[in-house]
């Protein structure tokens, strides 16, 4: 009786596995064939849960190595625009801007509130779809400075 049962407690979560998708709960489900096989044989209670144990281990631990080498986690699609520059379209607020980059318009917020607004800005990152940036005073050139 105990074999039919832990081969139908097996199946269950196999079951559910397809409610679920990540593999883990169909690997344990997998496990219990071997405490299956060792009630068929009539052994005890105890060794039938070290082999529900070592079948647990050895199963979740083929899908952790089939899932990271196998299927790898996929590269980020999403482009690095850190350090290109930027235009400041307007300043919505102290630290709130629109910029054209890429020839869209973004949302962007400065990196830090103390500087100050400028009609150019450099990305350090984005952040949720808004741009992170830092703004420098353009030095402007004097005439005096020109004179040699």
């Amino acid at each position: 009786m105990a074999f039919i049962t832990w081969l139908v407690i097996g199946a269950l979560f196999m079951l559910l596995e397809f409610g679920i998708g990540t593999f883990y709960v169909f690997a344990l489900g997998l496990a219990f064939i071997y405490p299956a096989f060792v009630a068929y044989s009539d052994a005890s209670a105890n060794i039938q849960l070290m082999a529900l144990g070592g079948g647990t281990f050895v199963h979740l631990l083929l899908v952790r190595i089939l899932r990271r080498y196998i299927f790898p986690p996929k590269a980020s699609t999403i482009p690095t625009d850190v350090g290109e520059r930027v235009e400041v379209i307007e300043w919505v607020e102290e630290c709130t801007a629109r910029v054209m980059h890429r020839g869209r318009e973004w949302p962007a917020d400065k990196a830090n509130g103390d500087m100050p607004d400028a009609s150019h800005g450099i990305i350090q990152s984005v952040q949720y779809g808004r741009l992170i940036i830092s703004t420098e005073d353009t030095p402007q050139e004097t005439p005096e400075s020109s004179i040699g």
